[in-house]
């Protein structure tokens, strides 16, 4: 025994029962220091005796540590240190004792934990907790560990930067987290989610490596994130089970833990990244978390905005998202939105999530589509111009692009001045490449409004640097989205004219038109058409040129042309341009369906209808592969017929003509003469022209001044001999049977013309049709003519 350390460890017992603390006695220390250094190399029994007695005082904040005896601490600490990770146990409980004092005092003088030699003593001893487990997380020095690893994590952290900067730290904290023995530590975590007290080994878990691995740099996180998701998603999904049927007997300390468990897995691990690691329990966890936002007790706001964000997150891979839409969770979603009025930041995930997994059913039936457009762009506007939120920007003009697929959003997005947003996150030369992709892809989208693609075109200063990052783009995928857009807004009117002059020799039997995201199942057909011979264009090999005069080109030469439809394709700009300019050019189309239980709507509904639908996930390849060589001989044989027979005579013509009303029917008694041409008649506007409110008051001149007014005058050569009460008979076989009757006005129409380049009426010019008649449709008989109540735009799409 050292009786001057004796001598003033009781001084400083005295001072600390006057609550006398942080005194400067720098003698005190160096008589600290000197009598330490001498025990130490002469009698070591003693020596741990009274470095224990030392640190015990110090650790409780008495003096103010000046720098010798803190490096002194520091080095015996390192020696401890060492002696733990090489499993050579200490000799006694003063130095256990000792080590859990000095880890106290460097929580308060956390300089001197970013010596480097502590560091990697530190590292040795997570590897060590690694490989050995469950006996060391449970002995007692544990806590001093954690202690340390989290002074550690505090300075790294302290820069005022999102995450910390790459630390020799990561590689072992990772490692120790997926360790075997930490599964068990979250179920214990689960047993005792009543209680505010924590064992060592779930605070060396949760708030030592968790701490440490939630503020990682987020690159080096995530090339350890699959490791993470796969060892710790089951863990995450039981805390949130439990929590969803307990949560009012939670303690506040294990809300805290889950709430940062979640934010970090959130923000760092990317918990629901595109990947089908336990994909099962990742769609349990966005139903739980579903389930939790109805829990109006729960105190965590923040709990909520992550489940929230889990659910968002989810939608953007296709097996969870495609789960989401089984539930048929919009209605749901609404019921949530009304939950949390005042919760801007709940408001906004519901609306991106709705934004993934509405139908066209639904948009609908909504009271006000306009307001979920305003909802991402009114917060696109708010945040364009800050610094930091250029994630937020890239998820905007992702959920965006989902709902420009809804024609009646994407026109409500136009009403509401989003096209000046588009292009200026196309064109800001401060936003990355992604930004850059997505604001051009969602232009294109829009590009298919007539309205939007003239304004587009007028704008002189977007048309040229658009022109300019399709040639000069070092990025592929900004030069690809410049092209289309570019293709869209220049591509000239003759096509109408090119399918006059389409040659009967192909280079190519099939073209096929698909979604990336379905390339798996593509590839797999190509090989096997190629197998069978058949000569076959897909853009994984073949974009000689441009990559849309390679499309252009496929299609104008292509016998069929495939369009292989799922959620992706219909939401691509580039496949809705491969499948309309098809349309256009006449080609013989055949649906494949890519995905279980998907139906098409929409445009691509429209596109599709009557047309024979091979659904390969129903029937399997093989027996999808046999349904689909049927289809194309009959084609053949179809196409055969029709070459040696006047066209009012083929199959195709008797099947439209027997489908079409009657009063739309040609007659074979008295064909069209080919060489007899209808005068040209020309429609005049008349300034001073009102129209009844109710469409049964109509006369013929009325019925001509509304297509003249709307700009509609395709459809006059058929409708110019109406009146009101039959203009509203064509309406209501329009809302109840739409595809076959878009198909029907346009045969009549190429009949009545019969000239040798006969107008069409475009899908566009269709739905609107219907969409501004409805206005002056009596509303007794609007309810009468759609059936469950939905209106006539519904039933269309």
């Amino acid at each position: 025994m050292s009786t001057l350390i004796t001598e003033h460890c009781t001084v400083l017992e005295q001072l600390k029962e006057n609550y006398e603390f942080y005194q400067n006695r720098d003698d005190i220390l160096h008589d600290f220091y000197t009598e330490l250094t001498r025990l130490q190399s002469s009698d070591a029994i003693t020596f741990r005796q009274e470095i224990n007695k030392v640190t015990a005082i110090l650790c409780t904040n008495i003096l103010n540590l000046n720098e010798l005896i803190l490096q002194y601490f520091l080095d015996y600490f390192i020696q401890l240190l060492k002696k733990w990770s090489e499993l050579t146990y200490f000799d006694d409980s003063n130095e256990v004792e000792t080590f859990d004092s000095i880890s106290i005092i460097f929580q308060r003088h956390t300089h001197r934990c970013s010596n480097e030699l502590l560091v990697k003593e530190i590292s040795q001893c997570l590897l060590t907790i690694a490989r050995i487990g469950k006996s060391m997380i449970t002995c007692q020095s544990i806590t001093a560990i954690t202690r340390v690893l989290k002074v550690c994590t505090g300075i790294w952290n302290s820069s005022g930067h999102a995450f910390m900067p790459v630390t020799p730290l990561d590689d072992s904290a990772i490692k120790c987290l997926c360790a075997p023995y930490t599964i068990e530590v979250f179920a214990q975590f689960n047993l005792s989610v009543k209680s505010d007290e924590r064992t060592p080994a779930e605070d060396f878990v949760l708030n030592g490596l968790h701490y440490h691995v939630s503020w990682m740099n987020r690159d080096a996180t995530q090339e350890r994130a699959n490791e993470l998701r796969e060892h710790l998603l089951p863990s995450i999904s039981d805390l949130l089970d439990t929590y969803t049927t307990s949560y009012k007997e939670w303690s506040q300390s294990s809300i805290n833990i889950i709430t940062t468990l979640t934010t970090s897995f959130l923000y760092s691990v990317q918990l629901t990244i595109v990947n089908d690691i336990h994909i099962d329990v990742q769609q349990h966890i966005c139903d739980s978390a579903i389930r939790i936002l109805f829990h109006t007790e729960t105190p965590s706001m923040k709990l909520k905005n992550n489940c929230l964000q889990y659910v968002y997150m989810g939608t953007s891979n296709d097996k969870i998202l495609d789960h989401l839409k089984s539930q048929q969770l919009t209605a749901t979603m609404f019921k949530i939105l009304n939950m949390y009025k005042n919760e801007a930041e709940i408001q906004f995930n519901v609306y991106r999530i709705l934004a993934a997994i509405m139908t066209e059913e639904d948009i609908k039936r909504l009271d006000d589509p306009g307001a979920i457009a305003k909802v991402f762009l009114d917060h696109l506007t708010e945040i364009k111009d800050l610094l930091g939120w250029e994630t937020r920007i890239k998820n905007l003009l992702t959920s965006l692009k989902i709902l420009l697929q809804h024609d009646q959003i994407r026109d409500e997005i136009y009403e509401q001045d989003g096209l000046p947003l588009f292009i200026y996150c196309a064109t800001l030369p401060r936003y990355d490449k992604i930004i850059h992709q997505r604001a051009l892809e969602n232009l294109l989208i829009m590009s298919f409004h007539e309205k939007v693609n003239k304004n587009l075109k007028e704008d002189t200063d977007l048309m040229a640097q658009v022109k300019s990052m399709s040639e000069d783009s070092t990025e592929p995928d900004v030069q690809r989205a410049a092209e289309g857009l570019l293709w869209m807004l220049t591509k000239d009117e003759t096509s109408k004219d090119s399918v006059d002059d389409k040659s009967s020799e192909h280079t190519y039997d099939i073209m096929i038109s698909y979604s990336h995201k379905d390339k798996d199942l593509c590839f797999r057909l190509y090989d096997r058409l190629q197998k069978d011979k058949f000569r076959v264009w897909l853009d994984r090999d073949q974009m000689h040129g441009t990559p849309l005069e390679a499309m252009s080109n496929a299609i104008e030469k292509s016998e069929f042309v495939f369009v292989c439809m799922s959620d992706s394709y219909k939401q691509s700009g580039y496949c809705k341009m491969e499948a309309y300019y098809a349309l256009e050019r006449q080609c013989c189309i055949i649906p494949l369906i890519m995905k279980a239980q998907y139906r098409p709507d929409g445009w691509l509904g429209i596109i599709v209808t009557g047309r024979m639908r091979i659904d390969l996930p129903k029937y399997g390849f093989e027996d999808a592969y046999d349904k689909l060589m049927v289809e194309i001989d009959r084609n053949r044989k179809e196409k055969a017929k029709s070459t040696i027979m006047p066209y009012h005579d083929s199959p195709s013509a008797l099947k439209l003509a027997h489908d079409l009303p009657s009063m739309f029917k040609p007659s074979h008694e008295t064909p069209v003469q080919a060489d007899k041409k209808r005068p040209k008649v020309t429609y005049e506007a008349k300034q001073d022209h009102h129209l009844p409110l109710n469409i049964e008051e109509w006369n013929k001149d009325d019925v001509h001044q509304f297509f003249i007014k709307q700009n509609l005058t395709c459809f006059l050569p058929i409708c110019e001999r109406m009146n009101g009460a039959l203009l509203l008979q064509l309406y209501q076989m329009c809302a109840t049977n739409s595809p076959v009757m878009f198909q029907s006005l346009n045969n009549q129409l190429a009949i009545v013309e019969s000239d040798s380049k006969p107008s069409t009426i475009q899908i566009m010019e269709y739905l609107q049709f219907l969409n501004d008649l409805k206005i002056f449709v009596p509303i007794t008989i609007e309810k009468t003519e759609t059936p469950g109540g939905r209106s006539a735009l519904c039933v269309i799409l």
